[in-house]
């Protein structure tokens, strides 16, 4: 049976490598991908933190000895503190997301920054960490103006999107896992999201997406290395 988000998806997913290339040269500012001369990748979680996905998560990364980044929301954080700094103390890097995961298209410019400042100090208390380590931010929905990239600039944050982001929510295990094989490349950042009602597990898919990446010769890295190589002086 036809099903019309299923076909949206599916489009979106096989125009997704041009809308890349299209908007990194758009907007270099942001963090679209790391260095394609260093077989690295980086994998990032979206939404938590979660009850559920987060511990579970964890528990995966641990098992394959990798490193990832999670970009918190500021309302979950609010009410899974813990989480944050199980995170945390695992040796993973955390990020923003944005305190009430709305796209900052759609506020004033000081009024997205503040938030994005409260979130901040949330996780700061929460984890011990101060903030100057909490500064990747992930815009909600992917969704930013030329004017926002300044602003986070201008406050200190660093703007961060990605290059493989499979719907998997949307999406069998297959088909996900199919998607980032086809745009798996040296310099990847891959987003997978937490508190999804539905598509596979998350713990599980990205248990998957570990193995595929690691039997590519690729190995992970954080937000925060990719951005430390990529102002490397050529």
């Amino acid at each position: 049976m036809f099903n019309p988000a299923v076909e949206i998806t599916r489009r979106y997913s096989r125009a997704l490598p041009g809308i890349h290339r299209a908007l990194s040269r758009r907007f270099p500012r942001a963090l679209w991908s790391g260095d394609a001369s260093r077989r690295e990748v980086a994998l990032t979680f979206d939404d938590g933190p979660h009850a559920k996905d987060t511990p579970a998560l964890l528990r995966v990364l641990a098992r394959h000895d990798v490193r990832a980044t999670f970009f918190h929301n500021g309302q979950p954080l609010a009410n899974h503190p813990a989480l944050a700094r199980e995170v945390a103390a695992a040796g993973h890097q955390l990020a923003l997301h944005g305190y009430f995961h709305r796209p900052f298209l759609h506020q004033a410019l000081s009024a997205f920054v503040q938030e994005l400042a409260d979130e901040q100090r949330l996780l700061a208390e929460a984890t011990g960490l101060p903030t100057h380590a909490l500064r990747d931010v992930r815009p909600p929905y992917g969704v930013f103006t030329p004017h926002a990239l300044s602003a986070l600039w201008g406050a200190n944050f660093r703007p961060v999107m990605w290059s493989v982001v499979p719907f998997h929510w949307r999406q069998t295990m297959g088909e996900a896992l199919a998607e980032v094989e086809r745009l798996l490349a040296p310099g990847a950042i891959i987003v997978l999201h937490e508190a999804m009602t539905t598509g596979p597990d998350v713990a599980v898919l990205a248990d998957e997406v570990i193995r595929r990446v690691k039997d590519a010769g690729l190995s992970f890295v954080t937000v925060d290395e990719m951005w430390h190589v990529n102002q490397q002086p050529g």
